[in-house]
């Protein structure tokens, strides 16, 4: 049977296992949550009809192509572990306003990766991104290669074929690295050396430019919010495509202008012994 949330158009299989399907039609058949069965699993390689579209999203079919054929030959063993450990789910509660938002969850090994698409605003939350403290207990896997795969998944589920976000967000930001970079903004006020320290020089911001990077998404801007403590990416789509092998500019040090003894420099001081996670 068919059903629709927010104009997503479903094909839902009702059974009380949640299994990858791939519709004849090209539609991939899913199981919503007001059935009581929140997560499924999908085919993120499977192909579909393009039924959603606004104008919140970008319409960038060379960029979304290549996204796929970046997950299409990804290695068999982590193209494994991906399918094993990751679920999606829609979230459709009276909380969303009927907002079209599709959650996925990667958890392999002891790492843990979970972001969400609000399709309805364009908008990527990265919600929570961990890898264990002990190296030997990783999965192997990147941010970016989770983050791609799981994008995927979740355009299939709400069919928005050749779609990419118009902005991205960092929610709620633990990252001593990337707090090092908002405590300078808040000391200074520099936006421009904001924009630099985060996406060149702290964590968050390399793995969100890895990100925008294989999406061919360039960075036009971004945001702060001293409320939640995130940082909203505004993008642009980039043409020709930004290539995925060029590597990110040296992280160098946030402090390298500023005098000993100012306000800045005492920030440094007493940051310097946080450990960049």
């Amino acid at each position: 049977s068919a059903g629709a949330v927010d104009g997503l158009d479903l094909y839902v299989y009702v059974d009380n296992n949640p299994l990858k399907y791939i519709d004849p039609t090209g539609h991939v058949k899913v199981i919503p949550a007001d059935i009581n069965l929140e997560n499924y699993e999908i085919d993120v390689l499977s192909p579909i009809e393009g039924t959603y579209q606004n104008n919140n999203l970008f319409y960038f079919p060379e960029s979304y192509e290549r996204l796929e054929n970046i997950v299409r030959t990804y290695p068999a063993n982590k193209l494994n572990l991906l399918n094993a450990n990751t679920k999606f789910s829609i979230i459709s509660d009276d909380s969303s306003n009927r907002e079209s938002i599709i959650q996925a969850h990667t958890r392999p090994s002891y790492d843990s990766f979970k972001n969400t698409m609000n399709f309805s605003i364009g908008e990527l939350v990265f919600n929570s991104n961990f890898k264990d403290e002990d190296i030997s207990l990783r999965s192997g896997l990147n941010a970016t290669e989770v983050t791609s795969y799981q994008y995927l998944g979740m355009t299939k589920i709400a069919g928005a074929l050749n779609m990419l976000p118009k902005t991205m967000l960092r929610q709620s930001i633990t990252n001593p690295s990337t707090n090092e970079a908002i405590e300078i903004y808040l000391a200074d006020r520099n936006y421009p050396k904001f924009y630099r320290n985060f996406l060149i020089k702290s964590d968050n911001g390399r793995s969100s430019l890895r990100i925008t990077n294989t999406f061919s998404l360039k960075v036009a801007s971004v945001e702060f919010e001293a409320i939640d403590n995130n940082i909203r990416l505004h993008l642009k789509p980039k043409m020709p495509l930004i290539s995925v092998d060029e590597p990110l500019p040296p992280r160098g040090d946030m402090y390298e202008y500023f005098a000993p003894d100012s306000r800045l420099a005492k920030i440094r001081r007493q940051t310097d012994h946080c450990a960049i996670l």
